[in-house]
């Protein structure tokens, strides 16, 4: 019964996790200056390489190089610096 329990648990703590690649524009509510590592010109992916490679990350990282109407490059990648669920993060570049 414990068992169960416990992998019941593990289930829903997973589910609500957010496994989606998404760029790091976190900032604190109400306030300008940003804490996550993208700019406008260094646009940072986070991502899970279990679910996600480099090659799907594209397409997000041309999208905020759009707001400049420039493309992203990939340049470097980086491990456990973003969240539990999504701990790489992939830098571009947009020219």
């Amino acid at each position: 019964m414990r068992f169960g329990g416990l992998v019941l648990l593990c289930l829903l703590v997973v589910g609500c996790a957010e496994f989606g690649a998404f760029e790091d524009r976190r900032r604190e509510a109400g306030q300008i200056p940003m804490l996550g590592k993208s700019t406008d010109n260094h646009p940072a992916i986070c991502y899970n390489p279990l679910w996600h490679s480099i090659e799907d990350l594209q397409p997000l990282a041309d999208e905020a190089c759009a707001r400049t109407n420039r493309q992203a490059v990939y340049v470097d990648s980086d491990h456990f610096v973003c969240r539990l669920s999504a701990p790489s993060v992939a830098f571009y570049q947009c020219q």
